[in-house]
């Protein structure tokens, strides 16, 4: 059975992906990355806020209402080392896109942050760790807060969403005719949500995931 899924990565500049999808195979139809919205200045807090997430959430909307899937993955909200207002917004955001399934009865899966992670293979290999060794050594030894490789380039830790990035490469890279960029860091979540979806229909594929 063919699945029309939507994976997103909702925030004020939402990262999307649309799969046909089945238990064999997917393609990815169609994706994006919203473009980032602004908190309105016609009202003040909280009304602001209410305005700023109907904002998103209508453009969300509009993705949903375009291709009408018949099932949404989305990323929990987690606070991590957001803001308490950052934070807000995109509890905000989800509350109204919560009440659309609500309504809807659309088929909804959820995952945390760390559980579709794990489950699309997304660690650091050696070489990323043995480079963020290297830049805190430099750091350490020169007292500086910039590191440089032997070539003098300067270099930089990778961080989680860099090795988002990457995998989102290494998976769907066959998809974009050019690499995905940190830049576009929010369609890469979107992207590896679905694949989160996807293996979880498999133990096998799941076993892959994790091993690769």
């Amino acid at each position: 059975m063919q699945e029309r899924v939507l994976s997103l990565d909702i925030s004020t500049k939402t990262g999307w992906a649309f799969f046909l999808s089945s238990q064999e195979k997917y393609h990815l139809e169609a994706y994006g990355q919203l473009e980032q919205i602004p908190e309105p200045t016609t009202h003040s807090y909280p009304a602001s806020y209410v305005e700023w997430a109907n904002l998103c959430f209508n453009e969300i909307k509009k993705i949903i209402d375009l291709y009408n899937p018949n099932v949404l993955v989305i990323e929990e909200t987690s606070a991590g080392s957001k803001s308490a207002f950052s934070q807000k917004i995109l509890e905000f955001i989800h509350f109204l896109l919560a009440n659309f399934i609500k309504v809807s009865k659309i088929k909804t899966r959820y995952f945390l942050t760390e559980e579709w992670r794990r489950r699309t293979g997304c660690v650091m290999t050696k070489e990323e760790k043995k480079k963020n060794k290297e830049v805190r050594d430099f750091k350490k030894k020169s007292g500086t807060k910039v590191a440089y490789n032997k070539e003098g380039k300067r270099i930089g830790l990778t961080g989680r969403k860099h090795v988002n990035v990457r995998r989102a490469n290494e998976l769907f890279g066959s998809f974009f005719e050019e690499p995905l960029r940190k830049k576009q860091e929010d369609l890469c979540d979107a992207l590896l949500l679905y694949y989160a979806y996807w293996v979880t229909n498999g133990k096998s594929r799941i076993e892959s995931a994790l091993s690769e």
